[in-house]
């Protein structure tokens, strides 16, 4: 059993959590008081230990307190998983302000950009140097630029990424510091698997006729997150050099990280914060993509993401399953897109591009 109090102006409150098997129980009330009791089965230990997780972590976000001693943390419980502490992180050297020239790559004019603390995650130390260095115009060609940075930005420990505002306010979110840098090595302590499926089963938490809606529209799943998908063969990469081509007149902006997964980590972009309040649990998807389907990263919007998949899905199922798995991540590609999982899987299937869109 874990305690959590909240002790501020007129509130006095406790609440308590445990977890039986595939049950999960939770204690609230005033702190002196027996409270109220609620249980609630989950179907399956996975499933009912994901929710312990999920309420925690609603309770540290809502100011509660855990009561040092409250009961055990079993390692193997992923809602009890004490994370490692890191050594200190040492943020890769950026370009000074002026134009650059890299690998034989020339750029126009850019400048190094700050973030703010007013945008750092509950509990997660911000970094305070810049983490962006960033042109200051667009650049006409800029996808096919993005391309040859690559390896001479890797070298110096930097990822080329192009970098879009909103459509009537192109100044945001790079120019008006609206993001903070944090550890983008934090993301290699997230269970990928467990946070989609955490993600995954908040699109059905109610029982009416909402819930209903989306069940018909993510057939033939259910409320259980049906898993990461496998890729069928790593033996046929697409080189994206011929899409990145098409795309021209953006900013190009090197981040101080080590991969195009860790963007999103290193710079804290808050784009999807409606629904992830940590940048790095959506790069710890990223990374995975990475590795499965050689999807990277390559524009980072105000509330947009697009990627280049050199090993996308080629057949019905493996579409399905990874249509799935961007439900999950980003659920208003259907809701909002698609409108249901079946017809945005079709969409997939040997799709060299994938897009994002955070409401």
């Amino acid at each position: 059993m874990r305690r959590f109090e909240f002790v501020a102006g007129t509130s006095n409150k406790f609440w308590e959590i445990s977890q039986s098997d595939t049950e999960v129980t939770v204690r609230f009330g005033r702190i002196g008081s027996e409270g109220q009791t609620q249980t609630k089965d989950y179907g399956s230990w996975e499933g009912a230990a994901e929710r312990v997780r999920k309420l925690v972590a609603e309770k540290l976000k809502e100011g509660y307190m855990e009561v040092a001693g409250s009961g055990p943390r079993p390692e193997t419980e992923p809602g009890f998983r004490t994370p490692p502490v890191l050594p200190r992180y040492e943020v890769p050297l950026l370009p000074a302000d002026g134009p650059l020239k890299l690998g034989g790559v020339s750029l126009p004019r850019g400048r190094r950009l700050s973030g703010s603390t007013e945008f750092a995650p509950m509990g997660v130390t911000p970094i305070d140097e810049p983490v962006i260095w960033a042109t200051d115009d667009l650049v006409e060609d800029a996808g096919r630029m993005l391309h040859l940075l690559r390896q001479p930005a890797s070298a110096r420990n930097l990822v080329p990424v192009l970098l879009a505002g909103m459509e009537h306010e192109p100044n945001r979110p790079w120019d008006s510091h609206e993001f903070c840098p944090t550890d983008p090595r934090r993301a290699v302590l997230v269970d990928v698997g467990a946070e989609l499926a955490s993600a995954w089963g908040g699109n059905f938490e109610t029982d009416d006729e909402f819930d209903s809606e989306r069940l018909d529209a993510v057939r033939p799943f259910g409320k259980t997150f049906p898993g990461l998908a496998r890729p069928a063969s790593l033996d046929h990469i697409i080189d994206d050099s011929d899409v990145l081509s098409q795309i021209r007149g953006r900013r190009i902006g090197l981040i101080a990280a080590a991969r195009p997964a860790e963007v999103l980590a290193a710079t804290g972009w808050v784009g999807a914060v409606n629904v992830y309040d940590d940048p790095a649990l959506l790069s710890a998807v990223l990374r995975s993509w990475e590795v499965r389907w050689n999807a990277y990263l390559v524009e980072v919007g105000f509330d947009t993401l697009t990627l280049t998949v050199g090993n996308p899905p080629r057949d019905d199922k493996t579409s399905l399953a990874v249509a799935a798995e961007h439900c999950a991540f980003c659920s208003d590609n259907i809701w909002q897109g698609s409108g249901n999982i079946a017809a945005y899987a079709r969409e997939l299937a040997g799709s060299p591009t994938w897009q994002f869109w955070f409401d």
